[in-house]
């Protein structure tokens, strides 16, 4: 049975399952958004968004580090591949994109996404000891 926690900060939920050693599953439901945060033993360990599901291309347009005619040229060159090769690698072998460049970006995004999500949510959280993150 999930534990109701009511309305809380990021701050709060997180120091308050560091102390508590946390394991399980923290749900966040508003009218707009279902998240949902795993943590193991206290620690963040995964996380489940909408937004986390972004298209890899649309993360690195939006952060500035292709253009959109480069995402064109490299999406052209995967269907090429009949989509067996990852777009991040693509844009790599292209040279449009450092490999650190790549996984910083991608980094950087979840970790927003995280934050967003705890931070400017306006709805009830509920922890469920033990729990996963719910098939997708």
């Amino acid at each position: 049975m999930a534990k109701k926690l009511g309305l809380m900060t990021f701050n709060e939920v997180v120091s308050k399952a560091k102390a508590e050693r946390w394991t399980g599953t923290l749900t966040i439901e508003s009218a707009e958004v279902c998240e949902h945060v795993t943590f193991a033993h206290g620690e963040v360990v995964s996380f489940s968004s909408d937004e986390r599901k972004k298209l890899i291309g649309d993360i690195l347009t939006e952060a500035g580090k292709i253009d959109r005619e480069q995402l064109k040229q490299a999406l052209s060159k995967q269907r090429e591949s009949a989509g067996t090769t990852r777009l991040g690698d693509i844009l790599v072998d292209m040279g449009l994109i450092a490999r650190q460049a790549l996984e910083e970006t991608i980094a950087l995004h979840q970790m927003n996404v995280l934050s967003d999500c705890l931070t400017e949510v306006k709805g009830e959280l509920s922890f469920q000891e033990g729990a996963g993150l719910p098939p997708r």
